[in-house]
Order: structure tokens, then sequence, then C-alpha cells
């Protein structure tokens, strides 16, 4: 009986070491493991950050694709009248060129005009 008893309080002990070895173990796995949760908080949370940000960039991107479409084609419309406007100068010069100098008018300043946009 006694005997049994010493197996019983061993198999015990052996119990209890096991158990402690395996909180210790749990212990050790939790603290190595609590960074590495934190991480991936910080990364899930980065990532949220990160798709917020792509909406608005593309936002960003989409505003000023307009703006860049619009200021190209003024640029083109402001050349055209321009052009326009130089032509009419020209042909005018011309013309005065042929008149004798008593006829011929002052050079008057000429704005031209924008044509509007169709944006």
């Amino acid at each position: 009986m006694q005997a049994r008893m010493d197996r019983t309080k061993k198999q015990t002990k052996k119990v209890e070491d096991t158990n402690t070895q395996l909180g210790q173990a749990l212990v050790d796995l939790t603290e190595s493991t609590m960074p590495l949760l934190e991480e991936n908080q910080r990364m899930k949370r980065k990532i949220a950050y990160l798709e917020q940000n792509n909406a608005h960039n593309a936002v960003n991107l989409t505003n000023l694709l307009r703006k860049s479409v619009y200021l190209q084609e003024k640029e083109e419309r402001m050349l055209a009248a321009w052009r326009a406007s130089d032509a009419h100068r020209k042909k005018e010069r011309e013309m005065r060129r042929q008149l004798p100098p008593e006829q011929r008018s002052k050079i008057r300043r000429e704005n031209f005009g924008v044509p509007r946009t169709h944006l």
C-alpha cells in the first residue's frame, strides 16, 4: 500500500512538473507571439489606412487629369484664336501698305477672343 502511494505521489509529482513545464512553455509562447499579434494589428490598421488613401488618391488623380485635359484644350483654343487674330492682323497690314500714306489709319491694338470650351 505504501509503495502504491509512493508511486502515486511520484506520478502526481511528474504530472505537476509536466503541468509546470507546459505552463511555462505556454507563457513563453504567449510572450513570443504577443509582438506578432501586435504587429498583425498594426498591419491591419495600416492596410485599412492605405485602402482609404487609395480611394482619395483615385479621386485626386481624376481631378488632376480633368484639370490637365482642360488646360491642354484651353491652350489649343488660345493658340487657334491667336493664330486667327495674327492672320487677320497680317492681312490688314498688307492692305494698309497698298493705301497711300495719307489714307492709312493708325494700327490699333487688338484683343483676341478665346472661344468657349466644349468640356
